[in-house]
């Protein structure tokens, strides 16, 4: 299941570091991003601060995938580390509107209930978008992965013509989620029920007077896989 942390959460440091030490493994040991690289193991930049969102997908009690949600109404990649791919055109800026970042599952076939680790992830930005109000995010991607959402039901939107930004073809983009998204992708991935995990009495982040809940849908994906199982 996939794991809500809000800012740092100094409290919950074992869970973090799994995370951190997670990021600097998959992004400087394996990509080698080596601008990332400490000398602790652990992948934190200036963007990990109380308002960033992260989702986290567990299994076994190990960390096999992992993204990142930043608010485009305060600094992110785009606005800060490359803005120029814009060519100075303006993006999206909302509270309802988050930069998604850091995108990325462990090498080998991770299977999870049957389903591909990358599946269930990619499943669940989509779903947690729905469920904590996010009308839409922007990602700064490889075209490949433009026509990846296109395919799985996003609705996407080019902000500005393709970048080579370190030698790497990159395209800003703008994606919705929908209802009918997130059922293309449990149709897909065969996915039963939430991939996401939300703790009793967990808050908004966009929100935080109000609490999360499940989609009708997936509790009704659940139930009716359930009462299948049984025959």
């Amino acid at each position: 299941m996939i794991r809500l942390y809000v800012g740092r959460h100094e409290s919950r440091g074992q869970a973090m570091e799994k995370i951190w030490r997670f990021r600097h493994e998959q992004f400087v040991e394996r990509l080698g991003w080596e601008a990332l690289c400490r000398n602790d193991g652990l992948e934190i930049d200036q963007f990990d601060h109380d308002r960033a969102l992260r989702l986290a997908l567990f299994f076994e009690d190990t960390v096999v995938g992992y993204t990142r949600l930043l608010p485009t109404t305060e600094p992110h990649l785009l606005s800060d580390v490359y803005p120029q791919i814009m060519k100075g055109q303006a993006w999206p800026r909302s509270p309802e509107i988050f930069e998604w970042t850091r995108c990325i599952v462990a090498e080998g076939q991770i299977l999870i209930n049957g389903v591909s680790a990358s599946h269930v992830l990619m499943t669940g930005v989509m779903e947690f978008c729905l469920v904590a109000g996010i009308t839409s995010v922007i990602v700064e991607t490889h075209p490949k992965l433009v026509q990846l959402l296109v395919s799985t039901g996003w609705n996407v939107t080019e902000l500005g013509p393709p970048s080579l930004l370190n030698g790497v073809l990159i395209v800003p983009i703008q994606a919705k989620p929908s209802m009918s998204g997130l059922r293309k992708h449990h149709q897909l991935y065969s996915i039963q029920g939430s991939t996401l995990l939300l703790e009793p009495e967990v808050r908004n982040p966009l929100k935080p007077e109000a609490t999360l809940h499940h989609l009708h849908y997936c509790e009704f994906m659940a139930k009716r896989d359930l009462q299948a199982d049984r025959g």
